[in-house]
């Protein structure tokens, strides 16, 4: 496809591990690319795993797509619906042919498929790479290992849009890992239809060769809580040059306060609506999916308000303009941890406009800076008369500063808040 031999680098130096890790790969796996013309700007939907953990179940997928209308999340753009971790019964051992579980999907995959087509959405499934899928103290399945091939044929036989393959039960070795990707890859390039595909191999050594692959590639652990989507952010520092149209980072699932969502082995999951609010803000300038997982029928109106924010979703699926990466990047402070540190991050924009996002990690209200080091990032042309800074919640505008201004400072609540705001040149 024509973005799998981009050459858009970024200006930030990469770590020499991922770069081995990249070129070594690319002997290995070939020059082949995913060539199916999706992706070109970061997918949006709901996911289950979050939500329902494996007790996903064919009445929760029509509950959640009924809610996707009903809330005005679909014409938002929210349009993938996917089946996680849960769907899967087992392989028949004669025909090798995978099943469903007809007490949890009693009317079969395909006709699951057909009903979120004609409501207008696009339908994900999910398997592992490995000989198991991941399991939970309440389920087991088969994974797709030695079955490639016959298993993504049977699953886009069924309408399938979206595939998510985990990494459970296979090897870690990078070079194996890279092959097995690559063979489904192209069992997908084989079906000739329009499959977005999702790695979710959990470390950010996939970034590198990640576009070779699919469409997104997890460059992390599940995001379960505050701290894990911490993690994320300060892994997430590293890896912006190897976004593009076509093959985004993933950094895993929106997930909110757990109200109304079931299923085992969910301790320790979830966050707060204010931590939730920031998730959504930083993964909407880092380019990262947008797959809500949660029951959008328990959560505030809060969650809502955050998840519907339009301006915010516009910044997420802009697609930058040159000079910069698609994705954007930490323009001030250091790795976040526990209840400390902060950060200032900014992606730039086709409109000409900055999208920031300032983030207090620390306990308490900070007046947070982005200072001339982090403004110059931004690369002003040298005839602006002004600037004008907008908040994306607040959806008005709460600065304009000077032709001379090389610096913006914002007040922050603690505990995981952030502000997001567009700064528009004006000559």
């Amino acid at each position: 496809s024509k973005w799998c031999n981009s050459s858009s680098k970024s200006e930030r130096t990469m770590k020499v591990s991922l770069l081995v890790v990249g070129i070594v790969a690319l002997f290995a796996i070939g020059a082949l690319c995913l060539n199916n013309g999706v992706g070109k700007t970061p997918q949006m939907g709901y996911s289950s795993w979050m939500d329902t953990s494996s007790g996903v179940t064919e009445s929760r997928i029509k509950y959640i797509a009924n809610l996707l209308i009903k809330l005005g999340l679909k014409d938002l753009g929210y349009t993938y619906v996917n089946v996680d971790e849960g769907w899967l019964k087992g392989r028949d051992p004669k025909t090798q042919q995978i099943y469903s579980d007809p007490v949890k999907f009693p009317s079969g995959m395909i006709a699951l498929g057909e009903h979120l087509h004609s409501l207008g959405f696009k339908y994900g499934l999910y398997t592992s790479r490995g000989s198991s899928q991941c399991g939970t103290s309440q389920y087991g399945a088969p994974g797709s290992y030695g079955h490639y091939k016959n298993d993504v044929d049977q699953m886009v036989s069924w309408g399938m849009d979206y595939l998510k393959v985990d990494s459970c039960g296979a090897t870690q070795d990078h070079q194996q890992a890279f092959a097995e990707y690559a063979q489904i890859r192209d069992a997908l390039n084989a079906t000739k239809r329009e499959v977005f595909f999702s790695l979710c191999g959990w470390y950010s050594w996939y970034a590198p060769v990640g576009y070779t692959l699919g469409n997104s590639w997890r460059i992390a652990g599940d995001g379960d809580n505050w701290g894990d989507i911490l993690n994320i952010i300060n892994t997430n520092v590293d890896l912006p040059s190897y976004a593009r149209s076509g093959g985004w980072n993933d950094a895993d699932l929106l997930i909110g306060t757990g109200a109304g969502s079931y299923g085992p082995d969910r301790w320790g999951w979830y966050v707060t609506d204010v931590q939730s609010r920031s998730q959504f803000s930083m993964y909407a300038v880092m380019s990262s999916p947008l797959l809500i997982s949660a029951d959008l029928g328990s959560v505030s109106s809060y969650a809502i308000e955050t998840w519907s924010n339009a301006e915010v979703i516009k910044v997420n699926q802009d697609l930058g303009r040159s000079g910069f990466t698609v994705q954007g990047t930490r323009l001030a402070g250091q790795n976040l941890s526990g209840n400390q540190g902060w950060n200032v991050w900014g992606k730039a924009l086709s409109t000409g406009q900055f999208a920031v996002v300032f983030l207090n990690n620390n306990p308490g209200t900070q007046n947070i800076t982005c200072d001339s080091q982090c403004w110059n990032q931004m690369k002003w042309q040298r005839n602006v008369h002004s600037w004008v800074v907008r908040d994306l919640y607040l959806h008005k505008t709460i600065q304009v500063l000077g032709s001379n201004a090389n610096s913006l400072s914002l007040i922050v609540e603690g505990g995981g808040a952030t502000r997001i705001v567009s700064i528009t040149p004006s000559s």
